[in-house]
C-alpha cells in the first residue's frame, strides 16, 4: 500500500459556508449573553423536574459520543495493530479534542450556578461515589490527552527536517516518545467515562422507560459509541479526503464500516433481549399513551435498520455514496437512542414534559456550527487530512 502523509488541504478560510456558520454562532453568543446576564430560567425552558435539556444531553452525552472516531481509531489501530488504517486517525482525534472541549464548555452555561464549576478543582469537595465525579474526571484527562495527541499535526506546521534545533522539532520529537502513554490512555479513558456517562440512567431507576432503562446502559452507551465514532470517521474521510477513486481508500473504509455494521447487530440484539425481559415489548406499541416514547423508539430503530442496509453487503461497502449515508443514519441512530434515554423516555412525574427554547436550539446550533468551523479551518492550514 502506498504510504502517504498528511497535508493541509489549503485554499480560502472564509468561504460562504464558514461566513454562514459564524453568523449562527454570532445570534448564539447574543443568548449566551442573555444567560449570563438576566439568568438560565430567561433562555431555557428547564424546570426542577427537568433540569437537563439539550445543553447537556446533546452537548456532553449525544455530543461526546459523535467525536468518538479518535477512540475507535485509536482501538482499532494501537490495540489490534491495525496500522493499516493510521491515515484516519489524525482528523479522527482532532474531531474528538474539538467534540469533548466543547462538551466540557457547555457546562459553563447549562449549570445554573456556574461558579460552583471551580469546585470541582478544590479536593475537598470531591465525591468519589458519584457517577458524574468519575466522567469530569475521564473528560478533562482525555481532553489533555487529546491536546498531546493532536500537538504533532499542529508542530509539524513550524518546523521542517533542516531545521530539526528549533523549539518546535524539539517538542514534537518529546511528543512522540510520550505517545505510546498517551495513546494508552486514550483507550481507558474514554472507555470509562462513555460507559460512565451510561451509567447516570441507572440512578434514574423507574423514571426511565423500560424500552430504553436496563442494567447494561453502561454497556449499550459504549458499543453505541464505538459504532458512531466509525461512521464519524467515514463521514469525515468521505467530506473530506475526496479519495474516490482511491482503491486503497475506498477498501479501508469500507472494512471500518463492516466494524460499524458489527457493533451495531450486537447493539441492537442487546436492545431487544432487554427490552424482551423488561417486559417492555408492549410499550413499543403503546402509541396511545400520551408521551411519544413509541414513536421516538421506532424511529432510533429505523434510523440504525437503515443505516445497516446501506454498509451490510460487502458490494455496498464499496460504494463512498453508501457507507456516508449509513454512517450518517447509524450516528443519528446512536444520537437518538440517548436523547430518548435522557429526555424522552425520561418521566419524573406523570404530566411533566420538556421541548427545548427558541434560544436553547439556537445555541446549541451555533456551538455545532462553531466547532465545525474550527475543524475545517485546521484541515487548511494543518497537516491532518491524508489524501492524494
Amino acid at each position: 500500500m502506498e504510504h502517504l502523509d498528511p497535508k493541509p488541504t489549503g485554499g480560502k478560510i472564509f468561504t460562504p459556508p464558514i461566513l454562514g456558520m459564524l453568523l449562527v454562532f454570532a445570534v448564539c453568543a447574543y443568548f449566551l449573553i442573555l444567560r449570563y446576564a438576566n439568568g438560565i430560567g430567561t433562555v431555557t425552558n428547564l424546570t426542577d423536574h427537568m433540569s437537563w435539556g439539550i445543553w447537556k444531553v446533546i452537548g456532553v452525552i449525544v455530543g461526546a459520543a459523535l467525536v468518538c472516531g479518535g477512540y475507535a481509531c485509536a482501538f482499532t489501530v494501537y490495540v489490534f495493530n491495525g496500522w493499516k488504517y493510521h491515515r484516519f486517525v489524525r482528523p479522527a482525534i482532532l474531531l474528538s479534542l474539538l467534540g469533548y472541549s466543547f462538551a466540557g464548555l457547555s457546562l459553563a452555561y447549562d449549570v445554573g450556578r456556574y461558579w460552583g464549576l471551580f469546585n470541582f478543582f478544590i479536593p475537598k469537595y470531591w465525591q468519589g461515589n458519584s457517577v458524574l465525579f468519575e466522567v469530569a474526571i475521564c473528560v478533562m484527562s482525555y481532553i489533555l490527552i487529546l491536546s498531546i495527541e493532536v500537538g504533532p499535526s499542529i508542530l509539524e506546521k513550524f518546523f521542517s527536517p533542516e531545521k530539526a534545533d528549533n523549539l518546535a522539532a524539539k517538542l514534537h520529537a518529546f511528543l512522540n516518545k510520550v505517545l505510546f502513554l498517551t495513546l494508552g490512555f486514550g483507550v481507558v479513558l474514554p472507555t470509562m467515562h462513555q460507559s460512565g456517562l451510561g451509567g447516570l440512567a441507572l440512578v434514574m431507576g423507574e423514571k426511565i422507560s423500560p424500552l430504553w432503562q436496563t442494567p447494561f446502559v453502561s454497556l449499550l452507551h459504549l458499543i453505541s459509541c464505538i459504532a458512531m465514532g466509525y461512521g464519524c470517521v467515514i463521514a469525515t474521510e468521505v467530506l473530506f479526503a475526496n479519495n474516490y477513486k482511491d482503491k486503497d481508500q475506498m477498501n479501508l473504509l469500507g472494512q471500518f464500516a463492516n466494524l460499524m455494521k458489527i457493533f451495531v447487530v450486537v447493539f441492537l440484539a442487546l436492545r431487544w433481549i432487554e427490552i424482551i425481559r423488561a417486559g417492555g415489548v408492549g410499550l413499543a406499541f403503546d402509541f396511545g399513551s400520551g408521551y411519544l416514547d413509541a414513536y421516538s423508539f421506532w424511529i432510533e430503530m429505523l434510523l440504525f435498520l437503515v443505516g445497516l442496509y446501506f454498509v451490510w453487503s460487502k458490494s455496498a461497502q464499496s460504494s463512498a455514496k453508501n457507507i456516508f449515508f449509513g454512517g450518517w443514519l447509524i450516528m443519528l441512530g446512536g444520537s437518538l437512542y440517548r436523547i430518548n434515554v435522557y429526555i424522552i423516555g425520561f418521566h419524573p412525574e406523570a404530566g411533566v414534559s420538556y421541548f427545548p427554547s427558541l434560544p436553547e436550539l439556537i445555541i446549541s446550533i451555533g456551538m455545532v456550527c462553531l466547532q465545525i468551523a474550527i475543524f475545517i479551518t485546521i484541515v487548511k492550514l494543518f497537516p491532518i487530512i491524508t489524501k492524494k
